[in-house]
């Protein structure tokens, strides 16, 4: 029965139904301290005593409405009384002039309104308010500190043509040993040449179907793995059909006397031999491991001792500089390069965050590189994430000492901000068409687009 009430409803007079339902009083909604009527028939909220604002049109805001809180969470800007979106992937302080404001879907804001317009029967039973508050958020409850953080880090990165490509494994290569006939290993009925000087299988039939060191994935005590494709022959993702897990012995069992050779060994050593005592230097493995050494960084002219028990990097000599903790690094990781590339400030020896609205170059603060934590100490990486001491340590090899590059502020896309900010013009052959992008978490089908 369309727009009837349930034969069971009976309406008292002066009633919540009553002067909803046949007074026509709609329910409000106080945003910020001023009130919106909820008006499903114009499908918005409209400002009280306001006709110069638009108010708020749920269809604007369709795609900021949290299912998991049954609300809608948006930007609001209390001057204009209007919903207002600002591009997140763009800001560099926290806005000024809107606040995060959240408040019930459309049904519980007016249910009666909401089964009249869609053709419901109506019922009194659960019309137990005609006002609400809405909830102003803290910023910390949204992401846009998280987005901001982000987007300052972006401009800390070196800009491309300063960008050097390097090897980011430390494995000891020489070129293909021509001199004798390379053995083969079978992965799945195919024959592969192994080539221990370039740490690579080569298909035999087609040499240039390679699968080298650096894709592989080091097992835990001999011996590598890595996901492989019957079709193509080749590497591929384990999620990919007919995908299989190829286990190889170490280099060292492939071919012993390419590795004898390599590492200038007699061939009667091999016997006792594996990649870890042929690849890893035995010298800094046994200092750190057992002898308790803590590997060294030097970050613009000042010794850091690398303590991942604690998760930072401590000066040496000072005992008042708090350091440099991994935790408040990580907007400044890069996955690709497996560097964090940080505003550093020499005098206190400590990371130091920067505004994206300065008109100048901080005057105490230079841009450093560091290496992740992996390359800085795989053993210590190991005994926090509980694996064997010597896990994964043949690719990236050991170190009792780093020096950290030191990036200039010119090689930076920050120092183009700045200019902006003074108001000149960068040239454009110098502009950055980089715009970070929105988690992908930030718009989702089941969540609201969230600031």
């Amino acid at each position: 029965m369309e727009n009837e009430l349930s034969p069971t409803t009976n309406i008292e007079p002066d009633s919540l139904l009553d002067l909803r339902l046949n007074k026509g009083i709609l329910p409000t909604l106080n945003i910020a301290g001023h009130t919106f009527y909820v008006d499903l028939q114009m499908d918005k909220l409209r400002p009280k005593d306001d006709f110069k604002s638009k108010g708020i049109d749920f269809t604007e805001i369709k795609e900021y409405y949290d299912r998991d809180r049954r609300a809608y969470v948006i930007p609001y800007n209390p001057t204009t009384r209007e919903f207002q979106q600002d591009d997140v992937s763009k800001m560099t302080e926290l806005p000024t002039d809107i606040i995060i404001v959240q408040f019930p879907s459309q049904y519980e804001l007016d249910i009666v309104g909401w089964n009249k317009k869609y053709g419901n029967s109506l019922t009194g039973q659960d019309l137990k308010q005609m006002h609400f508050e809405a909830r102003t958020l803290p910023w910390v409850d949204t992401n846009v500190i998280e987005h901001i953080k982000r987007n300052v880090a972006e401009q800390l990165q070196p800009k491309e043509e300063y960008v050097m490509n390097k090897r980011k494994d430390n494995l000891y290569r020489l070129p293909t040993d021509a001199e004798r006939l390379l053995p083969t290993y079978k992965i799945f009925g195919t024959e592969f040449i192994v080539d221990v000087n370039q740490l690579e299988l080569r298909e035999k039939a087609n040499p240039k179907n390679v699968i080298s060191l650096s894709d592989m994935e080091e097992k835990a005590v001999q011996g590598y793995s890595f996901w492989y494709s019957p079709n193509t022959k080749g590497l591929t993702k384990y999620s990919e059909q007919g995908a299989k897990l190829a286990e190889i012995p170490d280099f060292v069992k492939l071919d012993p006397i390419g590795m004898a050779k390599k590492h200038n060994l007699s061939e009667d050593k091999m016997a006792g031999m594996d990649d870890f005592k042929l690849m890893v230097n035995q010298d800094a493995f046994g200092k750190i491991a057992y002898k308790g050494i803590i590997p060294t960084i030097d970050i613009a002219g000042h010794t850091f001792y690398i303590d991942l028990f604690n998760d930072k990097l401590h000066p040496k000599d000072d005992i008042w500089s708090r350091g440099i903790i991994f935790s408040e690094l990580k907007h400044y990781y890069s996955h690709k390069d497996d560097t964090y590339t940080i505003p550093y400030n020499q005098r206190t020896h400590t990371f130091q965050e920067v505004s994206l609205n300065v008109k100048e170059i901080p005057k105490d603060l230079i841009v450093v590189q560091i290496p992740g934590k992996r390359i800085l100490d795989p053993i210590g990486q190991n005994k926090t994430s509980d694996l064997n001491t010597s896990d994964y340590l043949k690719k990236k090899g050991i170190h009792l000492h780093f020096e950290a590059k030191t990036i200039p502020w010119h090689q930076t896309r920050f120092a183009e901000t700045v200019k902006r900010n003074n108001g000149q013009e960068v040239k454009a052959e110098q502009k950055t068409s980089f715009i970070p992008k929105l988690e992908e978490s930030t718009v989702s089908k089941r969540k609201a687009r969230r600031m």
